[in-house]
């Protein structure tokens, strides 16, 4: 998948610094600033603001400067003024940010009911229950068939793969054709130490 990313910068504020002479020309209350900014977007999305630029052009002679490259005197100038009336980021531009946190804040949320749940399901597990299992590296997955007071049937995969995003290419009926039967407590053995790292029920 291919994330556009961009950025979007533009003109936010212009002025003239007072009291100040252009270092080129020696030519007073000359000198404009443009200030520059914008955002960091995500295909359309803005994430975070961009750190702003600020311009310097005498209106004279037409040379220009970064302000960073100015005197210490322009510099001051230029500050007392924007002071008086500063660019303010708006909020929209976090907007992306805002949208990544909420995201990830209720994926973890998910997650943490998702472990809930299986919790429950391991202490009283039901037929069609999959159980998807690590086993060094090599993943695959057991189907319950039937459970009794201290054992549980279940159905074992004859398929593995090396990725634990496969198990839905080998999570389907014609690969399960053996019959295993377990402990309730040696499962939930096995789902303490993470070897059945998830449980999925309908």
């Amino acid at each position: 998948m291919i994330v556009n990313i961009g950025r979007n910068i533009k003109k936010l504020q212009t002025g003239i610094i007072k009291d100040s002479y252009c270092p080129n020309c020696n030519h007073k209350n000359g000198l404009n600033y443009s200030i520059y900014g914008g955002f960091v977007n995500i295909v359309i999305i803005p994430t975070t603001p961009i750190k702003r630029t600020v311009v310097v052009e005498c209106n004279n002679c037409k040379k220009t400067y970064k302000l960073k490259d100015l005197s210490t005197e322009i510099k001051k100038n230029f500050k007392s003024q924007y002071k008086k009336n500063p660019v303010k980021i708006p909020i929209w531009q976090f907007s992306g940010l805002l949208i990544c946190t909420a995201l990830i804040s209720v994926a973890i949320y998910a997650g943490v009911q998702a472990k809930r749940a299986e919790k429950l399901y391991i202490q009283d597990p039901l037929a069609g229950d999959i159980y998807r299992i690590n086993n060094d590296g090599h993943y695959t997955t057991l189907k319950v068939k039937s459970t009794t007071k201290d054992s549980i049937s279940v159905y074992l995969n004859d398929m593995e793969t090396s990725s634990g995003t496969g198990i839905d290419e080998i999570n389907i009926d014609k690969n399960y054709n053996k019959i295993q039967l377990f402990s309730k407590e040696n499962l939930k053995e096995l789902f303490n130490e993470n070897t059945i790292y998830q449980i999925d029920r309908d």
